[in-house]
């Protein structure tokens, strides 16, 4: 073999160790994230059993409760049945936040849209979440440009849950007796939530993780916030699906404040489906 040859041969091989060590280097990230994912997806597990079986527990033990209370006594069956409700409806919005997910992990979200009325849609999530504003004396205060009745095409069931969460989550980040400000903004081709609540705010680096769907900055034991720290993460795909955007200004020791945009197609003039909501002053 002449030393031509041998030259050509050492460069190839050097090539292929240097392609060998590369596909190493690489492998060794990825194994790297794959051990970070499968413990963040363990610590996920983990977190969403306790978030299941407190709710479900407290359902099991009140309802139990008032099987045995004497009849004679409507106030304190009418507490317990509160509090049955009040548990019920914290195991069902868990529920449908797992659901969510698991649709979005398996790409099986389809767009269905059909036309809700907005106004009623904001003030029907804010009586839902009522009891748990309640426990901190909250006050919500909102800020919308008509009156009325708005009727906007989109899918109704993913506007009500990116709502949904991004209300409840106002309302549990949180301190006692703070304000919540919601604002409402509407015109022919879009609308707009501006929430803003008067919580801890969340730090630039903290930003980047807060819509991770197994990824929450309060973990473990000591976590001091209910919650399966899905409900960002679903605000996020949901908002993109629909075309929408979602900003969030925030830093630490200020608060947040998100703005959802999404597109609006109004048509005043078509008949809709009646939709029943609750005179109730809210704010």
């Amino acid at each position: 073999m002449t030393d031509n040859s041998n030259t050509k041969l050492q460069e190839r091989i050097n090539e292929l160790e240097k392609k060998v060590e590369q596909s190493t280097h690489q492998l060794e990230k990825l194994s790297s994230k794959l051990l970070v994912a499968e413990s963040q997806r363990s610590s996920f597990l983990s977190n969403i059993l306790n978030e299941i079986n407190n709710p479900l527990t407290s359902i099991l033990g009140l309802t139990n409760n008032i099987k045995r209370m004497v009849y004679s006594n409507p106030e304190l069956v009418h507490k317990q049945a509160n509090l049955v409700f009040e548990q019920a409806f914290e195991l069902d919005y868990k529920m449908k936040n797992i659901f969510a997910a698991a649709a979005i992990e398996a790409g099986s979200v389809e767009i269905k849209a059909g036309k809700i009325e907005v106004i009623g849609m904001l003030h029907e999530i804010i009586q839902d979440l009522h009891f748990k504003s309640k426990r901190k004396t909250l006050t919500i205060q909102k800020v919308q440009e008509i009156d009325g009745e708005f009727y906007f095409l989109t899918d109704p069931n993913l506007l009500r849950a990116i709502i949904l969460n991004l209300v409840g989550n106002a309302i549990e980040f949180s301190p006692q007796g703070a304000s919540i400000k919601i604002n409402l903004q509407i015109d022919d081709e879009y609308i707009v939530f501006t929430i803003v609540d008067q919580g801890d705010g969340i730090s630039e680096k903290d930003q980047k993780l807060i819509f991770s769907r197994f990824k929450q900055l309060d973990e473990g034991v000591t976590k001091s916030h209910q919650g399966t720290g899905l409900g960002l993460s679903i605000v996020k795909e949901y908002t993109e699906l629909l075309g929408g955007t979602l900003q969030l200004n925030s830093s630490e020791g200020s608060g947040s404040t998100f703005v959802l945009t999404l597109p609006c197609i109004a048509d005043h003039s078509d008949t809709f489906e009646e939709v029943s909501f609750s005179d109730e002053e809210l704010f």
